[in-house]
């Protein structure tokens, strides 16, 4: 309840140039990461700052070689800054029903 609403851009790795509700699944949703704190898994990964995700996409190059930008306001849901390796890792929890691919456009590719 305490969670600020997932308003202002938020970058998010992906694999094609289309994002696709493949690249919207929780570690929950996937069976990922079963021992890791249940409330993030329910949540999706994204970033504050460009930069952040490029930092993240090097390190775990098999989550994409893409980079999307989205524009999200209250009503997609909840997000907050959560520990992560990069200082701007921010947990989405979109709500039941949001297309959360929807607001997503590739803005850079990564060689």
């Amino acid at each position: 309840a305490d969670t600020p609403d997932a308003v202002g851009d938020v970058f998010r790795i992906a694999k094609a140039n289309s994002v696709s509700a493949g690249d919207m699944r929780s570690h929950h949703e996937t069976g990922k990461l079963p021992r890791a704190d249940p409330c993030l898994r329910c949540g999706l990964s994204v970033f504050r700052v460009l930069e952040d995700a490029l930092n993240q996409q090097k390190l775990l190059p098999k989550l994409g070689n893409r980079i999307a930008k989205a524009l999200l306001e209250a009503a997609f849901g909840k997000a907050c800054l959560t520990k992560g390796q990069q200082p701007t890792h921010t947990t989405w929890w979109p709500y039941e029903g949001v297309d959360r691919a929807a607001p997503f456009i590739v803005v850079q590719e990564v060689a």
